[in-house]
Order: C-alpha cells, then sequence, then structure tokens
C-alpha cells in the first residue's frame, strides 16, 4: 500500500505548494525532501516562504532553477490561498508555524475543525489515527465526524477500513477512577456510534498494541491530545513512519507536518497521490 502512494503520486505529478521557514534549523531538510521528490519524479514543487534562501543553506543554488520558490511577505496567506484557489493541486505545511497556519485554513475555508488524520505506516500497511490536532474531537459528534472523513480517506488510499476505540483503561478497569469511568464510558458510547453506522469497529480500550497486532486500520483517540501523545510515541520516538495529516474537511488536499521530523517526502508523496490532479 505505502509503495502504490509512490507510483500515483509518481504519475500525477502533482504540483505541491510547500511550506518554508527559511529561520528554522528544519528549512534544509524542506528544501532537500522537495528537491529530492521534483528529481524522483513524484511532484513539482513550489515552495513557499516569507524569505530568500540564503547562501547558508546547502543545496540553495538549486532553488530557482529546478524548484520555484514564492516569496511573500505573509507567506501563510499566500499559502492557502494558492491551495484554495487551486493554483496549485495540493499543500504541505513544511515548517511553517502551524499557530499561523491553522487558524488561517479555518478562516480562509469557512470550518471549525479541520479534522485532521494522520497516516502512519505500520508493519507495511497504512494505518490512520484520529484525531491529532490538539484542539479536535473535543465532543462525541466532533468524533463521530472524523470517523466520518476518515471512511472517505480510506477510500481514496484504497485502504480497508477496521477501527478500534481507544479509551483511558482496560475495559475492565471500571470503578479504578471517575476519570477513567468517563473515558471508558464515552468509548463505549462512540463504538455504539460507529457501529449503527455501519463501521466495522471495536472498543480497545487503552490495548493500542493489541488493536494493532489485530490488524486494525484505524485508530480513534479518545480526542485530539490523547491522539497527539500517540502519534509523538509512534512517529518521533518509536520510528515509525509518517505521511504528515490530512486535513479531511477541506475539499483541497492539505497535509500537515510535524516540524520535528527528519523528512518532509512522505507528506509530500501523499500530497501528490491524493490531489486531484
Amino acid at each position: 500500500m505505502a509503495l502504490s502512494l509512490h507510483k500515483v503520486a509518481s504519475k500525477k505529478k502533482a504540483r505541491v505548494a510547500i511550506g518554508l521557514d527559511t529561520s528554522q534549523e528544519s528549512a534544509e531538510k524542506v528544501i532537500n525532501s522537495a528537491l529530492f521528490a521534483k528529481r524522483e519524479g513524484y511532484i513539482e514543487p513550489v515552495l513557499v516562504s516569507g524569505n530568500d534562501v540564503g547562501p547558508e543553506i546547502d543545496k540553495a543554488k538549486v532553488v530557482g532553477t529546478e524548484m520555484p520558490l514564492v516569496v511573500e511577505q505573509n507567506p501563510e496567506t499566500v499559502f492557502i490561498r494558492m491551495i484554495r484557489d487551486g493554483a496549485v493541486d495540493a499543500g504541505v505545511r513544511g515548517n511553517l508555524s502551524s499557530k499561523k497556519v491553522i487558524p488561517l485554513l479555518r478562516s480562509e475555508f469557512l470550518v471549525d475543525n479541520l479534522c485532521r488524520v494522520s497516516v502512519l505506516e505500520v508493519a507495511n500497511r497504512l494505518v490512520l489515527l484520529a484525531p491529532v490536532g490538539i484542539e479536535e474531537g473535543e465532543t462525541m459528534n466532533e468524533l463521530v465526524a472524523i470517523s466520518e472523513n476518515c471512511e472517505e480517506l480510506a477510500s481514496k488510499l484504497e485502504m480497508p477500513l477496521n477501527v478500534a476505540v481507544l479509551s483511558g483503561g482496560r475495559l475492565d478497569d471500571y470503578g479504578r477512577s471517575a476519570k477513567v469511568d468517563k473515558l471508558l464510558s464515552d468509548s463505549k458510547a462512540l463504538t455504539s456510534s460507529l457501529e449503527a453506522l455501519g463501521f466495522k469497529v471495536a472498543n480497545y480500550g487503552i490495548e493500542i498494541e493489541r488493536a494493532l497486532a489485530d490488524g486494525v486500520t484505524m485508530l480513534i483517540a479518545p480526542d485530539g491530545i490523547f491522539g497527539n501523545f500517540i502519534f509523538r510515541s509512534m512517529a518521533l520516538i518509536g520510528g515509525i513512519e509518517s505521511y504528515g495529516a490530512v486535513a479531511t474537511a477541506l475539499p483541497r488536499v492539505y497535509i500537515d507536518t510535524s516540524r520535528a521530523k527528519g523528512s518532509f517526502l512522505l507528506p509530500m508523496i501523499l500530497a501528490g497521490a491524493l490531489s486531484r490532479q
């Protein structure tokens, strides 16, 4: 499945806007990832930055010759409007500030919740993890909505959807604390709601390891804070490959990224594969 994303991206060669903050240490990683993605034929990158690329960044000479660079005073706004207006086929946040980009995305696309879903590669298969935005998934309705969006994303990725609802304890841990009891009750209610909607779903409590061993393809965390912890533990510490997080509430393809990543290549490939081109 992961390899098929590379093949799909190579066929489409989508024009992808990539955010670049040259003041960050990760700037060279963004540039190198974009350059590799272009030379391998995955995408046609367009870097969007608030500053020109200085000589202190290795491989800076390739920007402007092999890859176009858009320099604007408000790069986050320009980046988002390029995606919104169809000037590019998709966008990858790169290392632009999430604090600036996310509110602008909500404003420009008139949505309250981006419904971000991380796409991970676990044991050679794709696994969706949601919610991962720390302010997302705060209500049952939001968790149901993001699950429905995951169903559409899974279809686009041509992957089966087998859902694991996660919680704050084992299913037999009722009575250990009021907080655990509420998390378990919420997970039971969410599982029932998803079952009623026709999902293949099971409640795994806190046993994420058992869910993955059983081959699930979607993990639903209790909320975005839990989901962000899971993502960071798996991808930034555990070394599990991450393709970034798809903003499933948007009509255009936008891939959110972590500035702590060692490479931005996989999110660029996912953006290319999901583009409508």
